[in-house]
């Protein structure tokens, strides 16, 4: 299957990204029919957190339940898939990518890595990873990038990029980058913005 960009992460980049490209197909006539595609092998941080500082999100929420609440939000957004699936390389195809996971194999034209700043075992030629300094817990990672991106249509948001360990930087780092792949489709800066109606 052929999509518009996958996104590997289904923490707060990955949901920031995806909730906010699923929200512009119906507003623009160049994100008309876009498929977008979450792959996510369960192991987000949220799955273990709590939060009590994050804006607009119930004070005390577990990260099971906030994991919960976006899933449920997605889906107001069917250009939008979400899967459970481990990737396990990247490569590039002319001037697409293939994500093979461990059970299927996936097409993009933009790929979008927000897999956290624990590990990246994801094989890809043009991905280098680097010791994290921007966070106060050492062992830590991030992928080498300028501006989120770290080759053409090859993205990095989130936890991943170095922005700091807190829920609203990722999910807003996710936002930034959607938001820079609405540019590439409209020619100009552009954004999708909830209005009253």
């Amino acid at each position: 299957m052929k999509y518009d960009v996958i996104i590997i992460g289904a923490g707060a980049a990955g949901f920031g990204c995806a909730l906010t490209l699923g929200s512009a197909n119906n507003k623009f006539e160049w994100a008309k029919d876009r498929k977008y595609l979450i792959l996510d092998d369960n192991k987000s941080d949220l799955n273990v957190g709590k939060y009590f500082n994050v804006a607009g999100i119930e004070s005390g929420i577990n990260g099971v339940d906030l994991l919960e609440k976006m899933k449920i939000q997605l889906k107001n957004y069917p250009s939008v898939e979400l899967k459970n699936s481990k990737v396990i390389k990247i490569e590039k195809d002319g001037e697409l990518f293939k994500v093979i996971s461990e059970n299927e194999t996936y097409v993009a034209q933009i790929v979008v890595l927000a897999t956290g700043l624990h590990k990246f075992e994801i094989e890809c030629e043009d991905v280098k990873i680097l010791d994290n300094i921007f966070v106060p817990k050492p062992n830590n990672i991030y992928l080498e990038h300028k501006d989120n991106i770290i080759a053409p249509n090859l993205y990095v948001a989130g936890l991943a990029s170095g922005v700091p360990t807190m829920f609203s930087c990722a999910s807003g780092d996710g936002v930034k980058v959607a938001c820079d792949i609405f540019k590439k489709y409209a020619g100009k800066i552009a954004v999708v913005h909830d209005i009253k109606s």
